[in-house]
């Protein structure tokens, strides 16, 4: 027969256990279990179903698709049941829910009262299928219809089956119609003690596809535990290596979001030594400029994106790259006009140096090739047509560090706020007579 252990034993070993842990804090044992530092903070991250259309955690994003595939939308199964219920509806697509692509609203007097989403995706409708309008907890929300679904099973793009939901808002139009746009509506949240302090981690997924996780695409936020949420949170794109308070961190992802899983978010200081960027904005003399932004990524390490707003901003020793940014600048003031940029250099930081990065006096170029040619990858630009000619037309102004200048504005003093700029062309004979002018339209 099988000896048994000593119960006394055990018991003191458990009790001893019991012990030590109450010892140690939860963040720091759960860290060590997990393999990062002692001083780590840790983030039990669990899904959270938005129930407001103006939760102070809502995505304030939105997806429009367009009309879609008008004969696959008549013909797919839900939609035809819910029309033998309803006498006036719109059809929603969404190409990113494959399984329930087309959901659909009711309209009463050409106003929506209810919404149809195929939650089980099995073609058919019920009770539990139907969403009455969403109230808004205050009078700010802008949009005088939404709709919120229940949580549903999406498929992501790695096969996690994960619960997800969906805020569909309206907004009316001209000739009585109404145009409706998609929105997350979940998060994923948790809490932990970060250098003293009780904190509260928020990811936002990256569409509709189901990912909280993905670096560079999906968005994080991290605020004081146990307190009421700001009316318009602030989020930054996930990133393997975050500033938070002018310290930092490492962020690490362990397991994964998923029914039968969970995800761990931990986050610990990073202890590489640290070098300085130094921004130079370059304009015409006497030109007032000013950094509204810059969007920084790892030019290795494809997981690093943060944002700085400094000219002389401190950075862990690594390679990076301007990846985007904003100039306010003007001749009285760096506020009557603004530019947004992207594809700056590259730049390395060494530990106590400064790196310094240029940019700034941009040139205009214009290309110019025959329509017909637009999409050919054997484009020959050309400086002189026949009459009558169809011109495809390409600006392209470009800074000293090889940043692309993109979208203009100026300041309207009167209303307070930037108006997009136009360019505008004037195409010459070879006497130098205009032959033709316009504005070019963005996008």
């Amino acid at each position: 027969m099988k000896r048994l252990p000593n119960r006394r034993v055990c018991l003191a070993v458990l009790a001893t256990v019991a012990c030590l842990a109450l010892l140690v804090p939860l963040g720091q044992a759960v860290a060590s279990e997990s393999g990062s530092s002692p001083g780590a903070a840790v983030f039990e991250m669990k899904y959270r179903g938005l129930d407001a259309p103006d939760d102070p955690l809502s995505y304030r994003s939105y997806w429009g698709f367009g009309s879609g595939n008008q004969a696959s939308a008549q013909n797919d199964p839900f939609v035809r049941a819910v029309k033998s219920r309803v006498t006036d509806c719109s059809i929603i697509e969404n190409p990113y829910v494959p399984k329930a692509r087309f959901s659909v609203v009711e309209l009463k007097d050409k106003k929506p009262v209810a919404y149809y989403f195929d939650l089980n995706a099995d073609g058919q409708v019920s009770e539990k299928e139907k969403f009455s309008p969403a109230a808004p907890a205050g009078p700010r929300f802008s949009y005088p219809y939404a709709f919120i679904t229940s949580d549903f099973t999406l498929r992501t793009q790695d096969e996690r089956e994960v619960p997800f939901r969906i805020m569909v808002v309206g907004y009316p139009m001209e000739s009585d119609r109404v145009s409706f746009m998609c929105s997350p509506c979940c998060v994923l949240e948790g809490e932990a003690t970060l250098a003293g302090t009780p904190m509260r981690l928020v990811l936002y997924a990256n569409g509709f596809q189901g990912s909280f996780t993905d670096f560079g695409a999906c968005s994080f936020a991290l605020l004081p535990a146990g307190q009421a949420s700001p009316a318009y949170l602030p989020r930054n794109t996930l990133s393997s290596l975050i500033n938070h308070e002018g310290t930092f961190y490492r962020l690490k992802l362990q397991g994964t979001h998923a029914r039968d899983s969970a995800l761990r978010v931990v986050v610990e200081k990073d202890t590489a030594p640290t070098g300085q960027g130094a921004i130079d904005l370059g304009g015409k003399e006497g030109m007032k400029t000013r950094l509204s932004g810059v969007r920084i990524q790892g030019e290795k390490d494809s997981t690093i994106h943060f944002s700085v707003a400094d000219t002389r901003p401190t950075f862990p020793t690594g390679q990076y790259r301007i990846a985007s940014g904003y100039v306010s600048y003007g001749a009285e003031s760096n506020s009557e006009w603004n530019v947004s940029f992207n594809g700056g250099p590259s730049f390395d930081i060494k530990a106590a140096e400064t790196t310094r990065l240029d940019l700034g006096k941009p040139v205009l170029t214009i290309s110019a090739i025959d329509e017909r040619d637009r999409y050919s990858d054997n484009a020959q630009e050309r400086t002189t047509y026949t009459k009558g000619a169809s011109i495809y037309l390409a600006p392209q102004i470009k800074g000293k560090a090889g940043e692309v200048y993109m979208r203009f504005a100026r300041k309207n003093a009167k209303a307070g706020n930037f108006e997009d700029v136009k360019p505008h062309f004037r195409i010459t004979d070879s006497g130098g007579k205009q032959v033709a002018s316009g504005d070019m339209e963005y996008g």
